[in-house]
Parts: C-alpha cells; sequence; structure tokens
C-alpha cells in the first residue's frame, strides 16, 4: 500500500512542479488545496476562507473541512485500491491538521527556500513562472510585495517544519536536483510498503 503525500511550504517553493513530478513519475491523482480554497471562497463566501495576506487565518478556517477530508483520501476504497494522492498547498493549520493525519498512510513533505534573497526569488519568479501561475499576471511592483510576505511566510513554514519533526528540502538552490532526490526517495519508500 502506498502513501498519499502531503506537500507543504510557502507560495512559489516549487509544490504543484513537486506534485506534477510525482504524478508523472509514480503515478500519483494531485489535488491543489489552493482550487479547493477558491471553490469554498466563491461558493460559501461567509466561511472567510479567503486567498488574502492572512493566510494563517484562512488555513484555521479551512482545516476542519481539511482534516475531513485527508482522513476520507485514506480510508476508503480509493486509498486501498492503490490510488494514491498527492496534495499540496499554503493552507496548512498545523496545530489543527497534522495531529489528525495517520502518518502510516502519509508522507508529509516541507519545502522552504531558507537561503535565497528578495532578489534572487523575484527573478526566479519572473523567469520561470508560465500563464498557470498567479504570479506571472502581477506587475513588478506587487510582486515585490508579494515576495517581501513570501519570504516572511516561509519562516514560519521552516518553524512549524522543524516543531512538528516534517522532513524538509530547502529549493533556494538547483530545485531540480532537490525534486530529483524527493523522487528518488519517495519510489524508494514506496517499493517498501
Amino acid at each position: 500500500m502506498r502513501k498519499n503525500i502531503l506537500i507543504i511550504g510557502a507560495s512559489r517553493t516549487g509544490k504543484t512542479t513537486l506534485s506534477q513530478l510525482l504524478h508523472k513519475e509514480l503515478g500519483y491523482n494531485i489535488i491543489n488545496l489552493d482550487n479547493i480554497i477558491c471553490g469554498l471562497e466563491d461558493a460559501f463566501p461567509e466561511l472567510g476562507i479567503r486567498h488574502d495576506y492572512n493566510d494563517k487565518k484562512a488555513a484555521t478556517r479551512f482545516a476542519p473541512f481539511l482534516i475531513k477530508y485527508l482522513k476520507e483520501l485514506s480510508e476508503g476504497p480509493i486509498f486501498y485500491n492503490d490510488n494514491p494522492y498527492v496534495a499540496e498547498g499554503v493552507y496548512i493549520d498545523f496545530e489543527k491538521v497534522l495531529p489528525n493525519i495517520d502518518k502510516e498512510k502519509y508522507e508529509i513533505i516541507g519545502l522552504t527556500y531558507n537561503n535565497i534573497t528578495k532578489e534572487k526569488l523575484f527573478d526566479d519568479i519572473k523567469s520561470n513562472d508560465t500563464e498557470d501561475d498567479w504570479t506571472y499576471y502581477v506587475d513588478n511592483d506587487e510582486l515585490k510585495g508579494d515576495v517581501d510576505y513570501f519570504i516572511e511566510y516561509n519562516k514560519y513554514f521552516d518553524q512549524k517544519f522543524q516543531e512538528y519533526n516534517i522532513k524538509t528540502y530547502d529549493v533556494s538552490e538547483n530545485r531540480n536536483l532537490v525534486f530529483e532526490k524527493i523522487l528518488k526517495i519517495s519510489k524508494t519508500n514506496n517499493l517498501q510498503t
């Protein structure tokens, strides 16, 4: 039985890219938690779950749904018939969600960029984003403000990864090599289970 994978990290750490690689290499289905947030934001605005600059507040409001959702993904016939998922996103309330994840059924991966400057992150975003990335449509001045927020929020994630003993990978340099390493580890882990 293969484990589901949960990828957590600040914006622009490569969560979506890594989930796509896991899909391609290992056949994992992909769940983008940000898309679920968008659906809840549009369908149920009274919940106050929104994409804005209060990701911790949104994560707290999203937590009851996410706990139930992740539990369902690891208990039904989809999981036991070896159709694992990789779920990725920013909106994780560590205190509420992680104690409710069955570690026998989930591999949790943390992505950070602790060794990157604001200027380098800005340049990376400008040179690597495609039309699929929301930052592709942001003007330079707004993106500079976003980068400041990303760097600060990354510090929060790094602290939580250490606190919850989450296997963490720094993607500041040579992100593709880091992803190759994660794929190799995930392949090995899945062959052993």
